[in-house]
């Protein structure tokens, strides 16, 4: 969303009445429905900064998670008239998760694949088969990389070795480093389509 837009948005909506920050959630949806600003005001402050935390766990991207919020709420506001939820949570929950996934789609924005990795084995350690699942598929796509690339991605995300190390080490230019990352990457995401909405919906439920 473009600067301007998000300014105006912020105060347009963004003071709410000290007394509405005690009621809950219910009661918000209720004011919503019949265009009560306050209320939607006390949600954007509620949940707005939950959904940027989940959103830039899984981009690392400032700029797209900020447009992320905005649209997912300049949205709320816009169907207040014909909401028919009754947990406010849970439907920006299911929000978040179908934005996400339509970003991926249209190349809005792309993953950090190290921040999903990473991620999968803190928030699935209850689900063994899952994190086993996602574990082995990561690998298994590592594996069939060219030599070059391969070792490349495992000094990069495995040992956590800088460009400028890697570039060192194997005597190439930081470019060549670059560029490799970027097809391991590339190729990486794509083995992971079919498994990206079962990974994303999981993760945003343990973030948000």
């Amino acid at each position: 969303m473009p600067n301007q837009l998000y300014i105006k948005f912020y105060h347009l909506y963004m003071s709410p009445h000290k007394e509405y920050q005690l009621w809950p959630d219910a009661e918000l949806l209720k004011l919503l429905r019949n265009d009560d600003r306050m209320a939607f005001e006390v949600l954007y402050n509620k949940y707005s900064s939950k959904i940027y935390y989940a959103a830039y766990n899984l981009f690392r991207d400032k700029d797209v998670c900020e447009d992320l919020v905005q649209e997912l709420f300049i949205d709320l506001w816009a169907k207040r008239n014909q909401l028919n939820i009754n947990s406010v949570e849970w439907y920006l929950k299911v929000a978040i998760k179908n934005r996400v996934l339509m970003y991926i789609r249209t190349k809005k924005a792309t993953l950090d694949l190290s921040a999903i990795a990473m991620l999968t084995e803190k928030y699935t350690t209850d689900s063994k088969v899952m994190q086993k699942d996602i574990s082995g598929l990561l690998d298994e796509n590592v594996r069939q990389l060219p030599d070059r690339c391969r070792e490349i991605f495992t000094l990069s995300r495995k040992e956590y070795l800088s460009n400028k190390e890697i570039a060192s080490k194997l005597n190439i230019s930081i470019k060549t480093v670059e560029n490799q990352i970027t097809i391991a990457l590339r190729y990486l995401r794509t083995g992971l389509n079919d498994y990206l909405p079962l990974v994303i919906a999981v993760l945003l439920l343990q973030l948000f």
